[in-house]
């Protein structure tokens, strides 16, 4: 019941009903309890409890998206009395999205957290290692919650690196000068000088760090409208 109410927009009376429910033993319930404290709706913010009610309905009920998404942004921003750690918040808002949590706000915290992960293991870096690219992802992630967000702000350093990629080939590393580069249909994330260097570099790892297989998950259950 919390659930309809909140899909018609009516959050007081969903709050009300997820606390009788959770009163009541009910796990999920319980989860939505901890993103209501972590945002401050109807309860006064305390991301402590949030944590708290993060860490047992988690582990209650396994995968729980809620909960993942509360400590993956617990982790990213250092709250509720945890650490900074974007490996951590990877973790958690990648068990969010993995459970069809796909709030721009989850996708896009999730992508920075990967662009995090890239900076801190390749500082200064712009090409990254085929097979180790967290770029592609991150991309389309953010791509996908700017779709979404009609306010939201594209970040100057997702243009800066958007734009750079064009320059250099992602194999060979030749300057790519004013032709038409050769880019990957389906990230869109890395450029070639050629259909060879394309070949070599999907065998040489970008096929694991392209977004192909995640975009058939997604197409799989309805949830990709193509950008």
């Amino acid at each position: 019941l919390g659930d309809i109410e909140e899909k018609r927009g009516n959050d007081s009376e969903a709050f009300q009903l997820f606390q009788a429910a959770a009163s009541q033993g009910n796990m999920a319930a319980l989860s939505e309890l901890g993103r209501y404290h972590h945002q401050g709706e109807f309860v006064e913010q305390d991301d402590m409890e949030a944590v708290r009610i993060a860490t047992v309905s988690g582990r209650l009920q396994n995968a729980d998206p809620c909960a993942n998404q509360v400590l993956g942004h617990c982790f990213a921003y250092g709250e509720g009395g945890l650490e900074t750690s974007a490996v951590r918040s990877v973790y958690y808002l990648k068990r969010a999205i993995e459970k069809f949590d796909l709030h721009p706000e989850t996708t896009r915290r999730y992508a920075l957290a990967l662009i995090d992960i890239s900076s801190t293991y390749y500082p200064d870096c712009i090409m990254f290692p085929s097979g180790d690219n967290n770029w592609p992802q991150a991309l389309f992630w953010f791509r996908r919650a700017d779709a979404e967000l009609t306010d939201a702000e594209t970040d100057p350093f997702v243009e800066s690196y958007e734009s750079k990629i064009k320059e250099t080939c992602a194999y060979c590393y030749k300057p790519l000068g004013t032709d038409k580069p050769k880019c990957c249909i389906e990230c869109k994330a890395v450029y070639y000088c050629s259909r060879e260097c394309q070949a070599a570099d999907w065998k040489a790892g970008h096929k694991k760090d392209c977004v192909k297989s995640l975009k058939k998950r997604l197409r799989a259950t309805g949830r990709l409208n193509d950008l």
